[in-house]
């Protein structure tokens, strides 16, 4: 067993590994400063036609998430997410199902008119094993918007989703985004609005271009909930084109 668990950690970070690899082996032509997620919220942004945007998320207890976008049209992204639990460490490393995300650039946006972007996304966090779902649920279908303001590198964000249609709860969703010089960002976004203040989440962090390709952030997540505990997350994002 300890043989066949160590022998299944090795297959699934030689996978990691070469995914890494075949990624940064493409050529790149990156656009800088684009960010199409925040935290836990998306963007009206998306990647070009012929691009992808690979994520990997660091987050608590050793998981690691990959999500994987792709310009698959000149105005449609297509994805996967597979969460890997206790990826980093000596436990065993426990898969997720796999999820989908896409999504359509409905409008580029004019003066005083915000872009808007139509999506899914079935990656939720904090999968609960019991109940084959995620604690903190996917945000399912959604309808976000997003425009810059007052200064150049500022930018608002905001969306309505609904992941259950058996009882219609919509939920919303607002962030705002500021990159400077295409190098430093600082994001911060308000989740999972839906009438009772105690089910919101705040999450904030910083972004940093570390070339026009890569960046990497530091978030906190949940913070300042009463009932329950923030975390702390690391994303490494690589974007880049076929």
């Amino acid at each position: 067993m300890r043989k066949q668990n160590m022998k299944r950690r090795f297959s699934l970070a030689a996978l990691a590994a070469a995914g890494v690899f075949v990624f940064a082996a493409l050529p790149l032509r990156a656009e800088s400063g684009l960010v199409t997620w925040l935290v836990d919220t998306p963007t009206a942004e998306i990647v070009d036609h012929y691009g992808y945007n690979l994520g990997f998320r660091l987050y608590s207890g050793g998981g690691v998430l990959t999500k994987g976008t792709f310009g698959v049209f000149p105005r449609l992204n297509v994805g996967f997410g597979l969460d890997a639990e206790k990826f980093i460490g000596a436990d065993t490393v426990d898969l997720n199902p796999p999820t989908l995300n896409a999504k359509f650039r409905l409008f580029d946006g004019k003066r005083y008119l915000p872009a808007l972007a139509l999506g899914y996304d079935g990656q939720g966090y904090f999968y609960d094993h019991s109940t084959d779902k995620y604690l903190q649920r996917e945000k399912g279908l959604y309808l976000v918007g997003g425009e810059e303001v007052f200064t150049p590198g500022l930018t608002l964000t905001g969306g309505a989703n609904i992941y259950d249609f058996s009882d219609d709860r919509i939920y919303a969703f607002a962030g705002v985004n500021y990159v400077y010089e295409n190098f430093l960002g600082v994001v911060f976004e308000l989740d999972n609005v839906h009438g009772k203040p105690r089910t919101n989440r705040m999450n904030a962090g910083v972004r940093c271009f570390v070339t026009p390709s890569v960046s990497v952030d530091v978030s906190g997540r949940d913070l300042w909930a009463a009932s329950r505990k923030a975390e702390r997350i690391v994303v490494v994002n690589y974007i880049g084109s076929f």
